[in-house]
């Protein structure tokens, strides 16, 4: 079972150790952080130049520690749409569900007490298991929206948003 914590800086280190390859890391940052190995002082780092309260970050732990990591951001001024990224599990829990209980979580906490009417996630077309992941969590392709292409390791890889819309009960 995971919980939820704000991010500390000291997580950073754990984190950084849970991509063994470029292509990995690459599909987790999509370009947002510094090149393949990622040290913890770079993400700290971007972390603290967007501490303007638009953008927070969680770390899933079990019984066992560190196990997963989420960002959450908000996309417009009334503040009622969530974009969730960097979303990673540790790699000794994948294959457990730990990506679909985090990604349900976060989503949760975007609706329930971010005040959230809209939750998106970018993921790449080229990453068909977190694609499965987000369709678990209920999350579905953005209608009438194209993928970008997005240059990539010398290859073009295809960057398409999802999202999940708060249901009124």
């Amino acid at each position: 079972m995971l919980r939820l914590r704000p991010f500390m800086r000291g997580d950073a280190d754990a984190v950084c150790g849970w991509f063994p390859d470029e292509k990995v890391f690459h599909l987790w940052s999509a370009g947002k952080l510094p090149g393949f190995p990622l040290q913890a002082e770079e993400l700290n780092a971007y972390y603290d130049r967007n501490a303007d309260g638009s953008l927070w970050a969680f770390t899933a732990f079990d019984g066992d520690g560190a196990a997963g990591h989420v960002m959450m951001r908000y996309l417009d001024e009334e503040r009622r749409e969530i974009r969730l990224g960097l979303i990673v599990v540790a790699g000794d829990r994948r294959g457990r569900g730990y990506g679909r209980e985090l990604v349900s979580m976060a989503a949760r906490y975007a609706f329930d007490f971010a005040g959230a009417r809209r939750v998106t996630i970018l993921v790449f077309l080229e990453n068909p298991s977190a694609i499965r992941c987000y369709e678990a969590c209920g999350f579905r392709m953005t209608a009438g929206r194209e993928p970008e292409k997005f240059p990539c390791m010398g290859e073009e890889w295809r960057l398409a948003e999802m999202e999940l819309v708060k249901t009124e009960a």
